[in-house]
């Protein structure tokens, strides 16, 4: 009696080549997508994953009103990236009044296409290195992120040391009577 062998056909090793093929594809875009949309950072490290980006135009960071999750606007279009912040303690947005004083601020408004957009707080990046001024608290701890700061935010937990830094005349050596006298 004679065996027969048979092999595996041209049309059958086709099909297993293309249920490989879109298995790998949903597996690889699963695994990217993961990467792009769960950085987590902290309230040290706000302009330094913005920098990551390496995006040369405007960045811009909204932040929901839980101050759990931000997302990134790349100009007027939202970037598929989510930043996570550290939800284990409350994120104020604080900033001063006209007499010096300190005090936390209402949440932001912003206009996303055409809608209001309420959120806890806002940071812009511009393409020169520049930003928006952001003065956060958290448990105990201020984070202030200046236009013209490092890619660090200075941290302190004195409100007269965050006052020093902010209205030095060391650093800021202009006083209303340096206008008077021209």
């Amino acid at each position: 009696m004679r065996s027969a062998r048979r092999g595996i056909s041209l049309f059958e090793l086709l099909i297993v080549m293309t249920i490989v093929g879109i298995v790998y594809s949903i597996g690889i875009f699963s695994i990217k997508a993961e990467k792009v949309t769960s950085s987590n950072i902290s309230l040290n490290g706000i302009k330094k994953a913005l920098l990551a980006l390496d995006y040369n135009g405007k960045l811009r960071l909204l932040c929901d009103n839980e101050c759990e999750s931000c997302r990134i606007y790349t100009g007027e279009t939202q970037s598929s990236s989510i930043l996570k912040l550290p939800a284990h303690q409350s994120i104020q947005r604080y900033g001063f009044n006209r007499f010096g004083d300190l005090e936390p601020l209402e949440a932001v408004v912003s206009d996303e296409k055409d809608k209001m957009v309420q959120g806890c707080f806002e940071y812009t990046l511009y393409p020169d290195g520049t930003s928006t001024f952001l003065l956060l608290k958290s448990g105990g701890t201020f984070y202030l992120y200046t236009p013209l700061g490092g890619d660090e935010p200075f941290v302190t937990q004195s409100e007269e040391r965050l006052k020093e830094e902010l209205f030095s005349t060391a650093r800021y050596p202009l006083n209303s009577d340096d206008y008077a006298r021209e």
